[in-house]
């Protein structure tokens, strides 16, 4: 069973009933608000109800049996089957079991998460009666060591045994579980998605893919997938599935129609319980060329022709999502040669090249970009790939290794390819360094291509693209090569706007203008580029 009603209900009936006073209720609710503690163990730890009475309460509050018998716990072997730690650190206790459902006493009715996870271990309605936590932590406890188990007062995640944690990864091994993770992610890879959110709701579970950078629901699920699918996730990412309370970040890779995929994990916890976002990481369906990507011949001879000098900054501008990773990687792809060692600092590294040498930053143990970058120097490298130049450190660093021999690769969060100038400026690098280093910018956004296979007919349903009338990205792009008139107005401290006309003048063309030749060419609409690149009118 799933209980419906809310711990502020129940406080409230407390209230009303005479067991809590207002100033006491709003006590609790604000409690349970900042901390997400059992609403039990904040009302006996307020000093406002004992034990006894608020089990009676919430058994009568809920229509459900209140036990407090002796129990035999020494031959249950539900205990062993679901485990030991996680039984004492969730204060559950599975009594006996028949053919369609288990009898579960629980000190919280409110853990819908364990409750729910329970029901898909032993594949069973669950019945839920109700004891004192202190009661079950007793029994719990003279059960462990006539077991000759010992008691933790710690958390799972630490001290839980191997046994017991299996255990617990069996919960998120249910065959419906493991069907709906694996049908999801097969959609979202087939559909060509970038990403997968799993969201929970109040009565619900959402599921959404980005594809084309557009967030999509797919399909509403019941809220009792929730539990079984969090931790069948964190368990492929090898989180830890006990701890509901911090975010977690992870990798996992699977198969998927005979070929690995790579996805990176994020887990955070919402009022409804935990959300995850997985972006899928195919490289199968990313084409490392540039001029797959979008760019036309005379682009690409143009930046081989920047990358081809021995030492020099090329930076890639453009906001989140704007596939800047993805464009420097085609880039060094075209550049991966035997006789060249490249090294490449990112967080995460999304892609694996032979040949190529790469480093993971971890902030956690101090291998931030900066210090990574400078050990990287040390290596003898000849470029050099920065995920991303997001502090003063790291810009200096990059721009010395720019200046004493490297070429060195990196993006930036910046509007315009004229942006990076004022960007890095304000980091604290000196102009004149700028002038001396910078061999080219690019600025760059993403656009979604008009489906070439939608009929006429618009009531027809395209298969290809789903009826959005779009099918895949390309680049929309304005590369600035740095000449000598650009250069001085760099050391000069010109505004964007007069570097943007000088390099206009110099042959730029500039993002919006080529996005117009997209549109003119068919390869793009108009409300496409004014929803990218935030144009006012056309």
């Amino acid at each position: 069973m799933t209980i419906q009603l809310t711990v502020e209900e129940f406080v409230s009936h407390l209230e009303a009933s005479g067991k809590l006073t207002a100033e006491g209720a709003l006590r609790v609710q604000g409690a349970f608000r900042i901390s997400r503690q059992p609403v039990d163990v904040i009302l006996r730890e307020l000093g406002l109800m004992q034990d006894a009475m608020i089990a009676e309460e919430l058994a009568r509050y809920l229509s459900l049996d209140c036990l407090e018998r002796p129990i035999d716990f020494s031959s249950n072997a539900l205990i062993e089957q679901l485990g030991s730690g996680y039984v004492r650190e969730n204060a559950i206790v599975p009594l006996e079991m028949d053919d369609d459902e288990i009898r579960l006493l629980a000190a919280d009715p409110f853990d819908r998460s364990t409750i729910e996870a329970v029901g898909y271990f032993f594949d069973r309605d669950v019945k839920l009666a109700l004891a004192r936590r202190s009661w079950i932590e007793e029994q719990m406890s003279a059960h462990a060591q006539a077991s000759g188990i010992e008691s933790s007062g710690s958390g799972p995640s630490q001290n839980a045994d191997d046994a017991d944690m299996e255990r617990l990864v069996d919960i998120a091994r249910e065959a419906p579980v493991v069907k709906f993770v694996s049908r999801i992610i097969q959609q979202a890879v087939d559909q060509r998605a970038t990403d997968i959110h799993v969201e929970p709701q109040a009565e619900t579970m959402r599921v959404r893919f980005r594809r084309d950078g557009i967030l999509m629901a797919t399909e509403t699920v019941t809220s009792s997938l929730h539990a079984g699918t969090i931790s069948r996730l964190k368990i492929l990412a090898r989180l830890n599935i006990a701890e509901r309370r911090l975010p977690q970040d992870g990798k996992i890779r699977i198969p998927i129609r005979g070929q690995e995929v790579d996805l990176r994990l994020s887990v955070m916890p919402t009022v409804h319980g935990e959300t995850a976002v997985l972006r899928i990481l195919d490289r199968q369906a990313v084409s490392l060329d540039l001029r797959t990507l979008g760019y036309s011949d005379d682009a690409v001879e143009g930046l081989l022709r920047s990358a081809s000098r021995p030492n020099g900054l090329m930076l890639v501008t453009g906001p989140t999502g704007s596939g800047k990773t993805t464009t420097l990687y085609a880039l060094l792809n075209a550049l991966n040669r035997p006789e060249v060692k490249i090294f490449t600092v990112e967080d995460p590294v999304e892609y694996r090249f032979h040949g190529i040498t790469q480093l993971q930053v971890d902030p956690t143990i101090g291998l931030t970009f900066a210090a990574a970058l400078r050990s990287v120097l040390r290596q003898d490298p000849d470029i050099i790939l920065v995920g991303e130049i997001r502090d003063r450190e790291t810009a200096e660093i990059a721009v010395q290794a720019a200046l004493t021999g490297h070429l060195v690769l990196s993006t930036l969060h910046t509007n315009s390819a004229v942006g990076a100038f004022s960007r890095l400026r304000d980091m604290g690098v000196e102009p004149f360094l700028l002038e001396a280093t910078t061999r080219c910018v690019i600025g760059q956004r993403l656009v979604r291509r008009l489906c070439k296979h939608c009929s006429p007919d618009r009531d027809q349903t395209c298969e290809n693209c789903g009826g959005t009338r779009f099918s895949g990205r390309r680049a929309a792009y304005e590369i600035l090569h740095v000449s000598s008139p650009i250069g001085a107005a760099i050391v000069k401290g010109n505004s964007e706007a007069d570097l943007l006309d000088i390099a206009c003048r110099e042959g730029m063309v500039p993002l919006r203008q080529h996005a117009a030749a997209l549109v003119e060419n068919g390869e793009t609409s108009v409300s496409e580029i004014v929803r990218v690149i935030e144009a006012e009118r056309w």
